[in-house]
């Protein structure tokens, strides 16, 4: 069995030695750096022995090109570093009768704090701050406490579940929507009411054809003027960020805080805003939870019992 890394040229992020000493037991690890398409490594098309492709989303741009795979030989799973796992095409995947698994629930804690963070961040105004030199206008700030204000928690797997246990934790009475998951210690509502009714809004779907644009301009028209919206993660899939920002503009929403690849400077945005580079999972801590999961992956595949495995 070989193990193919495809990271990216310029900035990779590899499993630790100790880590691919374990995995290299268990076969032969090949590391390629590369930015673009999976058709166009030709390494891969030359090689004829059994391999499982541990793929990174920033070389593929977030789109792999898994229709690519039924033209090599030997694959027999697809492994992305990511916890989002739309971009990785895993029906076609399954379809062509390769195994795809993610790394879920890598980053969960990490994620929750900064999304809290944001909330506290835009609250405070702090945006509105920043855009005036630092100077606070006392009369037009009109900053929010969070305690004792309702939290809307949309979704609650992994990741919504630390969302509102992080908001539960500062004080915020939380509400939930979620297709599936249930949690005694948080009221279960419909979206209308939770849009209707909370302070912060907090999606944490996974983003995939079934949660695309679930979030509709008619529940966004519903938020309360004093409200705030925080987006994580690649959010633009579940509602229309350009609306909200409008509405954060016209003064209807009291702010929005998210996070993305291709965000820009603070004063490219009207009103209480604040976009910010995509890193909520950004830490220490969450890195060596995913190196580890990632690579406890292919050695599970390779003993013939696969984890993780989202098709």
């Amino acid at each position: 069995m070989k193990f193919y890394f495809i990271v990216p040229k310029d900035k990779a992020i590899l499993p630790s030695k100790i880590l691919l000493d374990k995995l290299g037991s268990f076969g032969t690890i090949e590391i390629i750096r590369h930015q673009g398409k999976l058709q166009d490594i030709e390494q891969l098309k030359k090689d004829k022995d059994d391999k499982i492709l541990a793929v990174d989303p920033d070389v593929f741009d977030w789109d792999f090109d898994a229709e690519t795979v039924k033209d090599l030989s030997g694959v027999k799973a697809v492994m992305s570093s990511s916890t989002s796992f739309d971009w990785i095409k895993p029906q076609i995947l399954k379809e062509i009768g390769v195994l795809a698994c993610n790394v879920p629930g890598f980053s969960s804690d990490a994620v929750a704090e900064y999304a809290v963070a944001m909330a506290i961040d835009v609250s405070r105004r702090l945006p509105i701050i920043i855009k005036n030199n630092w100077k606070i206008d006392w009369d037009y700030s009109k900053p929010m406490l969070l305690k004792g204000k309702r939290a809307g928690v949309i979704g609650l797997g992994r990741i919504g579940k630390k969302m509102a246990e992080v908001c539960q934790g500062i004080g915020m009475e939380v509400v939930y929507w979620s297709r599936k998951s249930r949690d005694d210690r948080f009221r279960k509502v419909e979206l209308d009411e939770l849009f209707e009714t909370a302070d912060v809004i907090m999606p944490a779907l996974v983003e995939n054809s079934e949660t695309k644009q679930i979030i509709t301009k008619k529940l966004l028209d519903s938020v309360k003027s004093t409200a705030i919206l925080i987006g994580i993660g690649r959010v633009k899939v579940l509602w229309d960020e350009d609306y909200i920002l409008n509405k954060v503009n016209k003064e209807e929403i009291a702010g929005y805080a998210f996070e993305g690849d291709n965000t820009k400077e603070i004063g490219a945005y009207e009103g209480n805003v604040w976009a910010l580079p995509a890193m909520a999972w950004h830490t220490q801590e969450s890195l060596d939870n995913l190196m580890e999961i990632w690579v406890e992956n292919m050695i599970a595949l390779a003993n013939g019992n696969p984890q993780n495995v989202i098709n």
